[in-house]
């Protein structure tokens, strides 16, 4: 994600990063976070853009549960917010834990529900190598876009890769929605410094959409 907000702002945009409570360098521990906090954080992330930028034209752009909250959130939205660009976004939480289990089970790590000593009932679980609360798994398990009529934004841009595409289109309010797969992989994962082995492509597209 750093290295998509340096070519956005390198192609005129104000950018805004942040991480979620409990994660990154935001305050707070995983364990006490909730998704109900986490969209949260998006509304006050879209203020300080706001604020900061003076900008009157707002986009908002989600990589895989990110891009989920974003949609559910789209009720509270500001209608500033005009275009969408989710890259991958969760569609079904269910299995997203279960790969998230599968994930793990590969890596030969320690199962999902984790006995920690001294922790309460409601930090039991252990997700992607953090700790976090049950209600947490069970709000991600709740997840479910395809039972949602939701149009989350004027413009809808909607990424997958060929490994991902779950054959699901988001629409928007104004029937401006697009929905594309792209040959480039997911890598999930990022780098302040170089972009070898990113989705060079999925950048491009993204900065081309937003024009």
């Amino acid at each position: 994600m750093r290295i998509l907000s340096r070519r956005l702002c390198a192609a005129g945009f104000d950018t805004l990063r942040f991480d979620y409570f409990g994660t990154g360098d935001s305050g707070g521990e995983t364990v006490d976070a909730e998704l109900g906090g986490w969209k949260d954080d998006i509304l006050t992330a879209l203020r300080e853009l706001k604020e900061l930028s003076g900008r009157a034209r707002i986009v908002i752009v989600g990589m895989r549960l990110g891009a989920t909250l974003a949609v559910e959130l789209a009720p509270r939205l500001a209608a500033d917010v005009e275009s969408m660009v989710l890259w991958e976004p969760i569609i079904s939480g269910s299995q997203y834990v279960k790969e998230l289990r599968d994930w793990r089970s590969g890596h030969h790590m320690r199962a999902f529900d984790l006995a920690m000593s001294g922790a309460s009932d409601t930090a039991a679980s252990e997700l992607s190598g953090l700790l976090v609360s049950s209600s947490f798994v069970q709000g991600l398990t709740s997840i479910d876009l395809r039972s949602q009529e939701i149009t989350p934004a004027p413009r809808v841009l909607t990424i997958f890769s060929e490994t991902q595409n779950p054959d699901f289109k988001i629409r928007s309010m104004s029937n401006d929605s697009e929905t594309v797969t792209l040959k480039a992989s997911s890598p999930w994962k990022d780098s302040a410094e170089q972009e070898e082995g990113l989705p060079v492509e999925i950048f491009e597209r993204i900065t081309e959409w937003l024009r």
